[in-house]
């Protein structure tokens, strides 16, 4: 019964074909206006050809394809058709309702229809599946050619046969022997136990061996007082007058490290950044020391000279570069700090001796 329903369909599309051409009035025009022929999924009513149909001149093709020829009971398939019609021409199918012959239509398609120069190529994509097994066949499926929304031609796609094959088969229906025992899982829990000892005792030494090193490590002397700011200038000013630079008519890298040196004590002393600050920023930050007015000034002169040799390319004369080093150790003894008085009982020891 399954098979005569495509047969019929195709019959009754061909009647209504039939009928139409005899609906047409006598200006050869139709009697009722031509509905669109589209497929509807899950629709299982018959297309209603328009009354008047065109006449098809052209040449047209219909392939129809699967992608397995054997399949298993349930096993999903894609069945293909694909039409290729005259330039001008469209294609359609009658809603395919549930099920194509034996197979269930799972889901299908219409993609849109792909155009050349002078042709026009129309494909019908299903998903199909059957659960019957044997031999199953996918009737020919009635393509109606349109041209302007009229049907101009009714073709067939080609019949295609399907096995449908059950999903065991007869070696599984077969008994066969037990299999063998599985053998027992190995233990790893003393593996990891004495793991887990050994682990512990490598951490154990380790602490150990740290604890000893740290005890035996001599104890870290403190260092050495820095000398006081005076001192230092006063034994870097010895090394610059060895070294001869006025003798050998370095005046400019003379004038450079004694301004370096008094400077590195002015900053020592005072607690200013007087290596990066200019003569004029060391001056403003000397006024909140409450320095002599002569200091002061003293100072002052003294950068100011030594300025001028460096970036002016001034020379002084022969005896004011040999009072150079006499005029800083002198700023220094006026700016160091007053010595500390000595308290009375060593005092009065002192004074009983």
């Amino acid at each position: 019964m399954k098979r005569l329903f495509p047969l019929l369909n195709s019959l009754l599309i061909l009647l209504a074909l039939g009928r139409s051409a005899f609906a047409q009035g006598p200006s050869g025009k139709a009697n009722q206006p031509a509905p669109r022929l589209a497929p509807a999924q899950g629709s299982t009513a018959l297309a209603v050809l328009p009354a008047k149909p065109e006449l098809f001149l052209g040449e047209a093709r219909v392939s129809s394809r699967v992608d397995k020829m054997v399949i298993t009971v349930g096993e999903i398939i894609n069945y293909q058709m694909e039409v290729e019609l005259p330039k001008g021409y469209d294609a359609a199918i009658p809603p395919p309702g549930a099920q194509l012959g034996e197979f269930l239509i799972r889901n299908y398609e219409i993609p849109a229809p792909e155009k050349t120069t002078d042709r026009v190529k129309q494909k019908f994509l299903f998903k199909i599946t059957a659960y019957a097994t044997g031999e199953s066949s996918i009737p020919p499926v009635p393509v109606i050619v349109l041209k302007d929304k009229n049907p101009a031609a009714l073709i067939l796609a080609e019949e295609i046969r399907i096995r449908v094959a059950p999903v065991t088969s007869a070696e599984d229906m077969e008994i066969k022997d037990i299999k063998p025992p599985l053998p027992a899982p190995f233990n790893y829990r003393p593996l990891l136990l004495f793991g887990m000892v050994i682990a512990g005792l490598v951490i154990i030494g380790l602490a150990v061996l740290l604890i000893v090193s740290r005890l035996r490590r001599p104890s870290a002397e403190m260092p050495e007082p820095l000398p006081e700011p005076e001192f230092l200038a006063l034994k870097e000013f010895a090394d610059l007058d060895a070294l001869g630079l006025l003798e050998k008519g370095q005046i400019e890298p003379y004038y450079t490290r004694l301004n370096e040196i008094f400077r590195r004590y002015l900053g020592l002393r005072f607690g200013i950044y007087a290596l990066e600050f200019t003569t004029t920023e060391i001056m403003a930050a000397l006024k909140n020391q409450f320095l002599e007015h002569a200091t002061f000034q003293a100072v002052q002169n003294f950068l100011e000279e030594c300025d001028l040799v460096k970036f002016a390319q001034f020379i002084p004369e022969s005896k004011a570069q040999r009072e150079m080093t006499a005029r800083a150790q002198k700023i220094i003894e006026l700016t160091r700090p007053a010595p500390a008085e000595e308290p009375e009982p060593a005092r009065a020891a002192a004074g009983a001796s």
